[in-house]
């Protein structure tokens, strides 16, 4: 291999994580504050990462066209760019085309402005030394790179030729993007529906219903769920990633049982819902790297009657979320929490919820725990039917996991 494609290998690596990091930069200053003791541990790490980016290319262009991603003017793979789509969707809610870092940058600068970016919405960005950023204004001068390795935006109009019919596959594939896309979106809408609770301002929760509405409409029988999965599980993300996760997944689980698309749409606000409890639960428990102890277990199971308690306050929401908030806890044999008593029947929506709400916690790597593999996941919920589970839906749950991806 010559010098220059391995001198690109490691310009690519370095933006690959130095875009991974702008994006947790964000996800920290909108959980925490821009000044709290993590976020700004990752501004030092992302201020360097850039430094090194513009070392080696002495140019660092982020852009933004439709939903595509384009880095020192070469797109990024769909296979890659699907892990930044929430970093995507932030700079397209503060109405961002473009960003470009030069050598003039410096520490405080990137920190005021990944500030004004962690920012609500209708905020603006400042100006700041060494960075610019805003709309495009002549969009017909940006140059793409052209090769083998490199692929052409999905929005671009360049994904399959004129007159030619897609297969089957490419169809599913195309399918499969766009909802992606769309979890993605509905992803950095519960976190800043989260992010206010957090803060304890008034939720709005136009954007998650808005983008639930298109979700539906796309949301397909034939594909495997486990496709479409967030894997974006690093640090504080977890919590967001987890409850579209679980409406990814209570969403199959119904539409296999025959829900309508009416009834979709309720149930997917519900999961979205499920655990917004947890934003009234300190973050010294919620973000422990340890297991809880039992004064900790009892405070952090707490969070289904605050959720209830709380999505009762708001308009406009499913009744239905106030039953999954308080019930995806309880076994389907009546245990778990809150003890409400054995003879508590749970809804059905809620035992969906609590199987998706299982396999995905299961499924992810935390500090404590090791993640599971889907054979191990699915032999323990063999095991729990009657018990924890219902077994109707366990079963139903199973038969979506064979799905062909």
């Amino acid at each position: 291999m010559s010098l220059p494609k391995q001198q690109n290998a490691v310009l690519q690596k370095r933006i690959f994580s130095t875009l991974s990091l702008l994006r947790l930069c964000i996800t920290n200053a909108r959980l925490y504050s821009i000044n709290h003791a993590k976020t700004t541990e990752l501004i030092e790490k992302a201020f360097l990462s850039i430094k090194d980016v513009l070392r080696m290319s002495q140019e660092f262009t982020i852009l933004v066209i439709d939903s595509d991603l384009i880095v020192n003017n070469k797109p990024i793979r769909p296979e890659e760019a699907k892990h930044y789509a929430l970093f995507i969707t932030i700079l397209k809610q503060k109405g961002i085309e473009h960003i470009s870092f030069s050598n003039k940058l410096t520490l405080a600068a990137l920190s005021g402005f990944l500030a004004d970016l962690s920012s609500p919405a209708d905020m603006p960005i400042a100006t700041y030394p060494g960075v610019s950023s805003g709309k495009l204004t002549m969009r017909q001068n940006v140059g793409l790179q052209s090769g083998s390795d490199t692929a052409a935006p999905s929005g671009s109009g360049q994904g399959a030729l004129p007159g030619k019919r897609l297969s089957a596959a490419e169809k599913d594939s195309q399918l499969s993007s766009r909802i992606l896309a769309l979890s993605n979106q509905q992803l950095a809408m519960a976190q800043e529906l989260f992010f206010s609770i957090r803060n304890g301002k008034d939720a709005d929760l136009r954007g998650v219903q808005d983008n639930m509405s298109s979700f539906i409409t796309l949301f397909s029988k034939n594909l495997n769920p486990l496709s479409l999965l967030s894997s974006l599980k690093k640090g504080d993300e977890y919590t967001f990633t987890h409850v579209i996760n679980v409406c990814i997944l209570t969403l199959a689980q119904a539409e296999a049982l025959g829900f309508q698309e009416h009834h979709l749409y309720d149930i997917g606000i519900t999961a979205t819902l499920h655990d917004i409890g947890k934003m009234f639960i300190p973050n010294e428990i919620l973000n422990k790297p340890e297991k809880l102890d039992k004064n900790e277990r009892a405070t952090i199971e707490t969070h289904a009657m605050k959720g209830a308690g709380y999505i009762l306050t708001l308009p406009e929401v499913p009744k239905l979320a106030v039953l999954a908030a308080l019930e995806h806890h309880i076994r389907f044999d009546g245990g778990g929490y809150p003890h409400i008593g054995h003879t508590w029947k749970t809804h059905i929506v809620s035992q969906m919820i609590a199987i998706a709400d299982t396999f995905d916690a299961m499924r992810s790597t935390r500090p404590y725990s090791k993640a599971a593999s889907e054979d191990q996941i699915c032999e323990m919920m063999m095991r729990e039917k009657g018990s924890t589970f219902n077994p109707m839906l366990v079963e139903n749950f199973l038969n979506i996991l064979q799905r062909k991806r």
